[in-house]
């Protein structure tokens, strides 16, 4: 048993090295220890992130047990050695059907509102076809919350992202606010 144990857990990692390769421009994931991470949600489902991107893959098997057809669409994912890859917000619609069984997954989500107005934003016409087939007290509703922020992967890149702009920001202030003072001190000697 220990044997298939390892071996589920290199494949697993070999499959995440393979499709982490999807996430960058030109299918190079490079120093993939330092900058690429693979954390098992649940049987079948891994979060695949860097310090800019977020995927969600689930095995095939999985899929046809637990997603719908719109989920499986090739809408929303592609398919690469028996996974199912949903990137950035379309992270959202596996998340969302696999949570509703699992509780390993729900945990994983932080903002269900995030999750629900990721839906309503970016995939209506998902959201349409599950409010047909479920009844009323199962349909998704709009939420007001930033879209693509249920996760804390997301919640980290953007949390990453405004220190750097502030950064930005705080650099060209400065830059402009020295010269600034250097413009008054030459215009006052005029």
């Amino acid at each position: 048993m220990a044997q298939s144990v390892w071996g589920n857990v290199n494949t697993c990692v070999e499959i995440g090295f393979e499709i982490l390769e999807l996430m960058t421009a030109k299918g190079q994931v490079k120093d993939r220890d330092k900058d690429t991470e693979v954390e098992k949600i649940a049987d079948g489902v891994f979060l695949m992130s860097n310090d800019k991107e977020v995927l969600i893959a689930v095995s095939k098997d999985t899929a046809e047990q637990a997603l719908s057809d719109t989920a499986v669409s090739d809408l929303y994912c592609s398919e690469k050695d028996g996974y199912l890859i949903y990137k950035d917000a379309a992270t959202v619609i596996p998340l969302f059907e696999l949570a509703r069984n699992n509780d390993s997954v729900r945990d994983f989500i932080i903002s269900e509102e995030s999750l629900r107005a990721t839906l309503c934003g970016n995939y209506p016409e998902y959201v349409k076809t599950h409010n047909m087939n479920v009844p009323p007290g199962e349909r998704i509703e709009d939420a007001d919350a930033p879209s693509c922020l249920f996760l804390q992967k997301q919640l980290d890149n953007a949390a990453d992202e405004t220190r750097s702009e502030v950064s930005e920001h705080q650099a060209a202030h400065d830059a402009d606010r020295g010269r600034g003072l250097f413009e008054d001190v030459l215009e006052l000697e005029r």
